[in-house]
């Protein structure tokens, strides 16, 4: 699994200026801890109003491939502090970042999600929101979604 709350995590490619769309969402209610930039979401509705929480790889029942979302900047942020809200960007739009890991992996596996965290093993037999493109034994990766 990822340590997703490492200084080392960063975005490549992709963003800001880059292709992937960004966008801000407000946390979903009661979920704790506060989720964290590296962290991976994806969009729910609460009472109308699209909020996010941590993101675990899996088909829907109506069989639609999952969308996740990379926090970019969470609210462990000063400036979420103020808004209360998080930086996303949308994956699978070509966006390349760097996180810490403490699984072993190789170039070109397969990248999941389980509860918001990166992982090799495919938690729900969902589409892979990436590939790993670098690993370094310090205990790095490079995903590209």
């Amino acid at each position: 699994m990822s340590n997703l709350t490492s200084t080392i995590f960063d975005v490549v490619r992709g963003w800001p200026d880059g292709s992937a769309l960004a966008l801000s969402f407000k946390q979903k209610a009661a979920v704790t801890p506060d989720i964290e930039g590296g962290t991976i979401v994806a969009i729910e509705d609460e009472s109308g109003v699209p909020v996010i929480d941590r993101h675990t790889s899996a088909l829907d029942a109506s069989g639609n491939e999952d969308q996740p979302w990379l926090v970019m900047r969470g609210l462990d942020e000063n400036d979420a502090e103020e808004t209360e809200l998080l930086a996303c960007v949308k994956l699978r739009t070509g966006v390349m970042f760097r996180v810490e890991t403490t699984e072993e992996v190789l170039p070109n596996d397969l990248i999941y999600a389980n509860a918001g965290v990166l992982t090799k093993t495919d938690p729900g037999s969902a589409p892979a929101l990436g590939r790993v493109v670098d690993y370094h034994p310090d205990g790095w990766m490079v995903v590209e979604s």
